[in-house]
């Protein structure tokens, strides 16, 4: 298995500000919100490798927006991480992108406990900012041009949690799942998922993905308990400072 069919909902379901392709990769403006939306990766995720010289102009073009160089390597492109291991860079945030049929995941919630909203409630970017999801990556989630939604979860009738799904052709992505501390441990992490899950079904999505770092293992063993299996994996490469 590979990351590589699922680059382009990322892509789509957690955009940049721009993006320019140099050579081989694409080159996105990330705007201040994080990794995902800008690091570089290769625009056609079957290749492999880059020349030196092509690695060379993405940096450049990284000069030229005045953004940090950062490069997306998924699980199929060992020889471009060797090469950019090669040049001293180091590597952070190994990710894996795991998927389940939707049908599979979809259930609707309890009453007063997950509820579908789009924009998203004050309250839920309270619990985001909390979370250290803050308003560069809200304005991400406003980018998406496709299909989304976001969702807000309730215990005890407290606000407790929120999350964010998009859809690219017939694949839902979640981002942003976050719990309020006080609510983890009570369930209320399953019932959001499968609410989403519910709604990206009758959006026309036939698969449910997700993104965890291979470090968060409570994160993995929830979406393993719903039937998620791992496509595959990246990881970022930056210069050494």
């Amino acid at each position: 298995m590979s990351l590589a069919p699922l680059t382009p909902v990322i892509a789509a379901t957690w955009p940049a500000v721009s993006e320019q392709v140099v050579g081989p990769f694409t080159i996105p403006e990330g705007g201040g919100g994080g990794n995902r939306v800008s690091a570089a990766r290769l625009t056609d995720p079957r290749d492999q490798d880059a020349t030196e010289a092509q690695i060379d102009a993405a940096l450049s073009a990284f000069d030229q927006i005045s953004q940090p160089p950062l490069f997306m390597v998924i699980d199929t492109q060992g020889a471009l991480d060797d090469r950019l291991a090669a040049r001293g860079f180091e590597m952070r945030d190994a990710t894996v992108g795991m998927m389940t049929p939707t049908a599979d995941l979809a259930a609707a919630p309890p009453p007063v406990t997950c509820f579908a909203t789009w924009p998203p409630l004050a309250i839920q970017a309270e619990i985001w900012a909390e979370g250290g999801i803050g308003p560069a990556r809200l304005a991400i989630m406003d980018r998406v041009t496709g299909s989304k939604m976001s969702f807000f979860g309730r215990i005890n009738d407290r606000p407790a949690g929120t999350a964010f799904v998009g859809i690219h052709d017939d694949v839902a992505m979640l981002h942003a799942l976050e719990i309020m501390p006080a609510a983890r441990r009570l369930g209320l992490g399953q019932i959001m998922m499968r609410t989403a899950a519910d709604w990206a079904l009758g959006a026309g999505a036939s698969q449910f993905s997700v993104l965890v770092t291979r470090e968060n293992r409570p994160a993995r063993a929830l979406y393993a308990s719903l039937g998620f299996q791992a496509m595959g994996h990246y990881h970022y490469r930056f210069p050494a400072t």
